[in-house]
């Protein structure tokens, strides 16, 4: 289901107009059968909405017809539903979200950042000049209540439709919602409903209305998902590149098997080539290159000590 509604903040916080009004429900719905399979299968969603053009004095104005198409993908052998969802965007003062129904109902979430992954529950920390919105930032990909979600680039998501005091022990969340489009003209600016003081330079941004064509691509899956193979699967392209043939290499084989941890680069050289690793979980791990050997090095590309086996990853 997606959501549009008003926002009036910044690129730090969103912010409800003072007239809020939600969008929730298309005037039209199309489906179309583009591909039947059997090893890949595709469904084109048309849905056409009114949205208002933008917010004037606290209140969402105008009317633009928005057409938005959803494309859901199924591949032979693959547990994820992939999704591109194509508009025209013409509206400012705007956030477009899509709103999961949870396998389960959900506490908590849990998503990439940096070389981790972060568990939240369903309230953020606030204060007198800043109000907690536990709308959080994913790298690649979150996931709650047996969902998970894996996208492109920076997202944020928010779980929603919480039964109870989001704040109670016993509170849970029935929709996670991903955020599509955050549609602003500010960097910072003056008091809003979320803040009451500037949070950097009052600047506007004009290109951070999102206008013009947008497409965006993202991932579903159900039950118990390895996430960073998923999104792997979905963004990563395949390359191919051309050969000119003989030697005595084997059909198919790697490089290197990394088994234990996360791979974040893989960067070749004259002398050796160089595996970044990070171990992204709160217990410790083994990384376990198979037959290989090598070196440990720390981040300026110093040699620390050499390795032959199995690392413990802290």
């Amino acid at each position: 289901r997606l959501v549009d509604d008003g926002d009036e903040g910044d690129t730090y916080n969103y912010s409800p107009p003072r007239e809020q009004l939600v969008v929730d429900r298309p005037d039209s719905v199309h489906v179309e059968v583009v591909e039947r399979g059997p090893l890949r299968a595709r469904l084109a969603v048309v849905t056409s909405y009114r949205w208002p053009e933008r917010i004037v004095d606290g209140a969402r104005v105008g009317e633009v017809r928005t057409e938005v198409r959803t494309t859901l993908e199924l591949r032979a052998g693959e547990r994820m539903v992939r999704v591109v969802t194509e508009l025209d965007n013409r509206c400012r003062d705007h956030r477009l979200r899509a709103h999961l129904p949870l396998p389960e109902p959900a506490a908590s979430s849990e998503a990439e950042c940096a070389f981790a992954v972060v568990e939240r529950g369903l309230t953020a920390d606030g204060g007198e000049t800043e109000h907690g919105l536990p709308t959080f930032p994913s790298r690649r990909f979150v996931r709650a209540g047996g969902l998970t979600v894996a996208h492109e680039g920076i997202l944020e998501y928010e779980l929603v439709d919480v039964d109870g005091d989001p704040a109670s022990d016993g509170a849970r969340a029935a929709t996670l919602a991903l955020t599509l489009l955050r549609c602003t003209g500010w960097l910072s600016r003056p008091p809003m409903t979320s803040r009451p003081l500037p949070a950097g330079p009052v600047v506007e941004t004009p290109g951070a209305q999102m206008p013009g064509p947008q497409r965006l691509r993202w991932a579903v899956a159900v039950g118990d998902v390895d996430p960073y193979a998923m999104a792997d699967d979905a963004f990563v392209p395949l390359l191919v590149t051309r050969g000119d043939g003989g030697g005595a290499l084997p059909p198919d084989g790697r490089l290197v098997d990394v088994q234990g941890a996360q791979v974040s680069a893989v960067i070749g050289g004259a002398e050796r080539t160089r595996v970044r690793v990070f171990n992204p979980t709160p217990e410790p791990t083994v990384l376990d290159l198979g037959d290989r050997s090598g070196w440990i090095e720390d981040l300026a590309g110093r040699v620390v000590e050499r390795v032959a086996g199995p690392v413990e990853l802290a």
